[in-house]
């Protein structure tokens, strides 16, 4: 039988010590202090930068560039790292005072500003070392890249050749998602039957994967002329482009729709032929409509690393965006049209970028990953 513990019993004194101890506040010393480092280094790009740019109107204007940069940046940067600064201070005399709730949350206040200064100071710091660079040795790398009158000369006659680019591109990638589905549907035939159908088909994707684009471009667009084969041997360099890429980019678009092939469960297909459903049906009705869903986004990453690699057709004579601006290039002496060319690549591919994450983002919900 237990006795009722009262008031009167003696408590331990590991417990009361227990009872007595408070956890302490998050660190808020070290963020404070990195927050302030990586502020003084912006501070100090901003005055190089604005020095740089001012002294393109005049050396004179030097001093004067450097100070209201710093000033800007500084002005910026210290409204955070002030609010973070009086946390600090209010979380140690919460905590001196004996208020530990109010301790941990100005801890948590302070660590936050800090964050957040080092976060403005990670943006900062990119973008003033770039344009530090632009305008170093007064401003060499801006007038040799970024010149305003090559760029608005070459704009007309390089967009327009970049069309070839985007012709190209889209011809391609059309050929080799047909080639690449019958590769995938090759490597897919089941039974001893089709041993050899697969080892062709294994072959072909392990040999173009293992090839440079450029290599096929140069073999097929110069070395189909001189067989001197009619009909075939009298096409058009484009064409020729066309079709080298065409079966480079089929060995990788066929991995993609091999990989969807095998995503899809076999019992689905088993219930389609129980219900007499055809083969090919089967294919074109329930694999493929799932398989392209799940390889939509992989499938469209290829078409834009196809779609860079149009610029190589160059090589071959193709008048596209790149060769135009490299006509321009030697023209101006200047290397400012061919930035006109990365522009119009960037423009084009980024939100083709954007939404390959999207749909592979939606396709990974969808399966719950």
């Amino acid at each position: 039988m237990t006795m009722a513990k009262t008031m009167d019993d003696p408590v331990p004194a590991g417990a009361a010590a227990g009872a007595t101890r408070q956890t302490t506040p998050l660190p808020t010393g070290w963020p404070v202090a990195t927050a302030a480092a990586l502020a003084a280094v912006a501070v100090g790009i901003a005055m190089l930068a604005g020095g740089n740019v001012a002294a393109l109107a005049g050396a004179e204007f030097r001093p004067l560039g450097a100070g209201l940069a710093a000033l800007c940046i500084a002005l910026v940067l210290s409204v955070p790292i002030g609010r973070a600064l009086r946390s600090h201070a209010r979380s140690a005399e919460a905590w001196g005072g004996g208020d530990y709730v109010a301790a941990r949350e100005q801890a948590a206040h302070a660590r936050h500003h800090a964050f957040t200064a080092m976060g403005i100071s990670g943006f900062l710091l990119p973008v003033l070392a770039i344009a530090t660079f632009l305008t170093i040795n007064d401003a060499v790398v801006y007038k040799t890249f970024l010149r305003g009158d090559v760029i608005l000369a070459s704009l007309v006659d390089v967009t327009k050749a970049f069309g070839t680019n985007l012709s190209i591109a889209i011809a391609a990638q059309l050929l080799s998602m047909l080639f690449g589905l019958m590769l995938a549907i090759g490597r897919s035939l089941q039974g001893s039957s089709f041993t050899l159908v697969r080892g062709v088909c294994i072959f072909y994707v392990d040999i173009f994967r293992s090839l440079p684009a450029i290599v096929i471009i140069y073999l097929v667009c110069f070395g189909v002329p001189l067989m001197g084969i009619p009909v075939i041997s009298g096409g058009q360099p484009m064409l020729y482009a066309i079709v080298a890429l065409s079966l480079t980019y089929a060995a990788y678009n066929g991995e993609q729709f091999r990989a969807g092939l095998q995503g899809i469960h076999r019992s689905q297909i088993s219930a389609a032929q129980s219900l007499g459903i055809p083969p090919g049906a089967v294919l074109r009705l329930i694999v493929l409509p799932q398989a392209m869903r799940r390889i939509a986004g992989p499938m469209l990453g290829n078409f834009i690393a196809l779609q860079k690699d149009t610029a190589l057709v160059n090589i071959v004579g193709i008048v596209d965006a790149f060769t135009q601006a490299k006509i321009y290039s030697a023209n101006y002496y200047n290397l400012s049209s061919v930035t006109v060319v990365c522009i119009l690549f960037i423009a084009v591919t980024i939100p083709q970028t954007r939404l390959v994450d999207y749909l592979v983002s939606r396709a990974d919900s969808k399966e719950g990953r």
